[in-house]
């Protein structure tokens, strides 16, 4: 090949390579794993209406269970009432399976982005995207819940449907809700 050729074949795999990176960033592909929680302040002011958010639970470092070291971290804050609230949960590399607080059945330890996307694949959601499921989780659907996971993080907000909400109009006031307000929370909990 000639010399014009190469340089034409470099330019290529440049421009993609540059492109791939790029949507990665954008999408969010990084492999960094966070580590620091939010406050609740920021938290709260990334949700519809700014709500008084207080911390019902922050946990910073997980003591070991069953001999076993859970390996995550976690805040949620919530409204005086319980009904709003946001929910982060940043994993570490463990063997421990936080749903079932054992070691995993393949006693393998699992990166925190692993740890991540399992727990989000156990949610009882409606798929909007890979990263993204929205829905009620209470029986009456008076409340919307959408979660997302991003690397090592899962990020979990509820909020209260509105008074007068039909049963079947909720479904689509609970997507809008993950389209709109949860990439505002994403970017306050992250």
């Amino acid at each position: 090949m000639s010399a014009k050729t190469w340089g034409i074949v470099g330019a290529v795999v440049v421009l993609a390579v540059a492109g791939t990176t790029t949507a990665l960033l954008l999408r969010g592909g990084g492999t960094s794993d966070y580590t620091a929680l939010p406050t609740c302040d920021k938290l709260a002011g990334a949700v519809q209406g700014k709500p008084t958010f207080h911390v019902a639970q922050n946990v910073t470092h997980a003591a070991p269970f069953h001999g076993l070291d859970p390996a995550y971290t976690n805040i949620r804050c919530e409204t005086a009432d319980g009904v709003t609230f946001v929910e982060v949960d940043l994993y570490q590399k463990s063997t421990m399976d936080p749903l079932t607080t054992n070691q995993y059945p393949d006693k393998q330890v699992h990166d925190g982005a692993w740890r991540a996307r399992d727990i989000f694949g156990h949610n009882q959601l409606t798929t909007l995207t890979p990263d993204i499921a929205y829905g009620s989780l209470d029986f009456a659907a008076s409340t919307c819940t959408v979660e997302q996971v991003k690397n090592n993080a899962e990020v979990m907000l509820t909020v209260p449907m509105a008074k007068g909400t039909a049963p079947g109009a909720s479904a689509a006031v609970c997507k809008q809700i993950a389209e709109q307000q949860m990439p505002k929370v994403m970017g306050a909990a992250l």
